[in-house]
């Protein structure tokens, strides 16, 4: 009984695996028990196996899921940098510490006021290093970026010019109230 069972699970598996040969080699050296093979493979095949696939599939594709949720951590592309900043948990004040920035001027990346264009490769290369992306990514992060809007902000004409005006991040910089060190430290 033992040994019918064994042939049965060999089959099986001789069969997921598509070996034709591996199947008739079965029958063929198992005389004694070919009756009962044949019987089952003949259930197997008025079945057609699906009774069992789906199942089968289904349990495991509910396991991968519920093993994904527990040990990989989702990874949701940030579209702005401020998305960007809250995905590593960080506060606009530790971003601007950790980079040698004024609160300000970083807040001027966050609404997508400084102009790409203007940081240089060795900046961007800072930025970029800093969050663990690449120059491209942070530059279309940046791109993506706009100031959030307030409750009581008036939406006229003039306001919406006024906040599609653009920047440098030097001019950022000097009207910033960084310190001297700091704003060498980006000139470099």
């Amino acid at each position: 009984m033992a040994e019918l069972q064994h042939l049965k699970m060999a089959w099986l598996a001789a069969k997921e695996a598509g070996d034709t040969q591996e199947q008739l080699r079965l029958l063929q050296e198992h005389p004694a028990e070919q009756n009962d093979l044949i019987t089952f493979i003949a259930a197997y095949s008025a079945t057609d196996g699906r009774d069992e696939e789906q199942p089968l599939a289904l349990a495991q594709r509910a396991m991968r899921t519920a093993l994904e949720r527990v040990f990989v951590a989702p990874q949701i592309v940030p579209a702005t940098l401020v998305e960007l900043r809250q995905q590593h948990k960080l506060t606009k004040a530790a971003v601007a510490k950790a980079l040698r920035l004024s609160i300000d001027v970083w807040q001027l990346f966050e609404d997508g006021t400084i102009e790409l264009v203007s940081l240089s490769q060795q900046q961007l290369h800072r930025f970029s290093q800093f969050f663990q992306v690449t120059g491209e990514q942070f530059g279309t992060l940046l791109t993506h970026s706009q100031p959030s809007l307030g409750l009581n902000r008036r939406q006229t004409k003039a306001g919406s010019q006024q906040d599609a005006k653009k920047i440098s991040f030097k001019q950022a910089m000097t009207h910033s109230n960084m310190s001297k060190e700091d704003k060498k430290f980006w000139n470099e």
